[in-house]
């Protein structure tokens, strides 16, 4: 696939914590798909799409980044992709992820 390597650009304002220019459209697909579904908003989502479609997204997301999403994102990531079985300890952030133990009360 021969994206354009600028197209990444657009996404420049979730990428914070590193050189956003830099970024390769190709190299860096799953990291780029893993923050625009977890940090993006739907008009950035929706570019994600245009970008590289719903079975390249699909196939980047199983392949999990942890400590990303919080439930409520993970849930509506893994419905607008149509995923229906995933490990979420995998990708939730981990004060979600982790079961509480030794609660006394």
């Amino acid at each position: 696939m021969s994206l354009p390597q600028n197209n990444a650009a657009q996404f420049r304002h979730l990428f914070w914590f590193l050189n956003a220019g830099k970024l390769d459209v190709s190299q860096d697909k799953n990291l780029i798909i893993h923050q625009v579904l977890s940090h993006g908003s739907m008009d950035d989502v929706r570019r994600l799409f245009q970008m590289y479609g719903q079975p390249t997204i699909r196939r980047e997301f199983k392949k999990p980044k942890p400590g990303l999403y919080y439930p409520s994102i993970l849930n509506f990531v893994q419905y607008l992709l149509g995923v229906k079985k995933l490990d979420k300890k995998k990708y939730l952030k981990k004060i979600y992820a982790a079961p509480l133990r030794n609660f006394r009360r």
